[in-house]
């Protein structure tokens, strides 16, 4: 069975977010001198790690997507959900802006749409249908 239009487009998104993770930890390396000396709650070393594990974690994800492979289609949702709750406890504990307080509700209700529409597209019986086993 052919690829869903929908789900081509969620490997295609789910790809930016792992060039964005990867630009991320780019730029780590790159400063990583200016980052130790400037005052962050979190260490380089986990902005870097972070960035590195999200970066191969989507990427994979992506791509088996695009080949629609079954374990892809249980993982995506699954890392995302993580990855949002991780983004949260992050934000919640590290936090040190009034705009993280400010910008919260704004985020949440958008990683709510956002792991809606992942796992209401990936739980519709035709996607189902079209991933291999």
């Amino acid at each position: 069975m052919p690829r869903p239009t929908s789900v081509t487009i969620l490997a295609l998104a789910v790809l930016c977010i792992a060039a964005y993770h990867a630009l991320g930890a780019v730029a780590a390396i790159q400063g990583y001198t200016v980052l130790q000396q400037l005052p962050l709650a979190l260490p380089p070393a986990y902005l870097l790690g972070r960035g590195v594990v999200w970066a191969l974690a989507f990427a994979a994800l992506a791509a088996g997507l695009w080949w629609t492979k079954h374990w892809a289609r249980l993982g995506t949702p699954t890392a995302l959900s993580v990855y949002v709750a991780a983004g949260w406890v992050e934000r919640l504990i590290f936090a040190q802006s009034d705009y993280a307080q400010v910008s919260a509700p704004c985020f949440a209700l958008l990683q709510a749409m956002a792991l809606a529409v992942v796992w209401g597209l990936l739980l519709r019986r035709r996607t189902r249908q079209s991933f291999t086993e």
